[in-house]
């Protein structure tokens, strides 16, 4: 019998391969990433940078993503813990989340995002066997006058392989769905998810938009995303750059 691993933050970072690289100073050093196909010359690429390593209560997260600034990031918001055993099954969840704020030359943009985690485990000879296990994570972002809302969800049992990987991955801007798929390091859709290393986003008119998970992380804005979307969009990536910093 073969279990799976849930979809969160770290392990999230082993289906992706490679560890975090620090350097001397505590700051993320760069991983190359590929843009993702169609992206390479018709978007703007911005790499993390002032960007520290972990995450936590005395540990400052802001980051620079290009014109952007990401700051006033607080975590642990209406965390909460429950289970409940019936026989020998037993269920367990997990919430918490953060905020944060997307500060640009021109406007704010205020961020929140959710996760949740929940498992079903079967003691078998003195191990607990993981049944089933789910994962949701949601990220709002809120502007002036733009609205995002991303959203990855998985659900799995422990006869699917490399279920860490997300059955759901969705952007909303404005109302406008677009239609998220992982890619790999060479900048090919990652069909069977194997390795991937962040997620595009496309829009019923071609690319939009994608997130590099590497540290210590990249976005990329295509040239086809309008500009009044682009702070909310940016937001709603530095979120997820957030969360699987976590």
């Amino acid at each position: 019998m073969k279990t799976t691993a849930r979809f969160s933050g770290p392990i999230l970072w082993i289906g992706l391969v490679a560890p975090l690289l620090l350097s001397a100073c505590g700051t993320v050093a760069p991983i190359a990433v590929n843009a993702p196909r169609g992206f390479d010359g018709h978007s703007e690429a911005w790499a993390a940078s002032q960007r520290q390593a972990g995450s936590g209560l005395f540990t400052n997260e802001s980051f620079d993503l290009g014109p952007y600034r990401v700051a006033e990031v607080r975590r642990d918001l209406a965390s909460s813990q429950s289970s409940l055993s019936l026989g020998p099954l037993s269920w367990g969840k997990t919430a918490d989340g953060f905020s944060f704020q997307l500060q640009g030359p021109q406007e704010r943009v205020q961020g929140r995002c959710e996760r949740r985690e929940g498992e079903t485990r079967l003691p078998v000879w003195g191990n607990q066997i993981p049944l089933q296990a789910s994962f949701g994570l949601k990220c709002d972002c809120q502007g002036p006058q733009t609205h995002a809302q991303l959203e990855l969800a998985s659900a799995s049992s422990w006869q699917i392989e490399d279920a860490w990987l997300p059955e759901r991955v969705q952007l909303r801007v404005n109302g406008q769905s677009l239609t998220g798929r992982p890619f790999d390091l060479m900048g090919d859709t990652s069909e069977d998810g194997r390795a991937f290393v962040g997620f595009r986003f496309d829009s019923a008119g071609g690319p939009a938009a994608a997130v590099g998970l590497f540290s210590p992380g990249q976005v990329w804005l295509h040239d086809n995303l309008p500009a009044s979307q682009r702070a909310a969009v940016s937001c709603a990536l530095a979120g997820l750059l957030l969360h699987a910093g976590s």
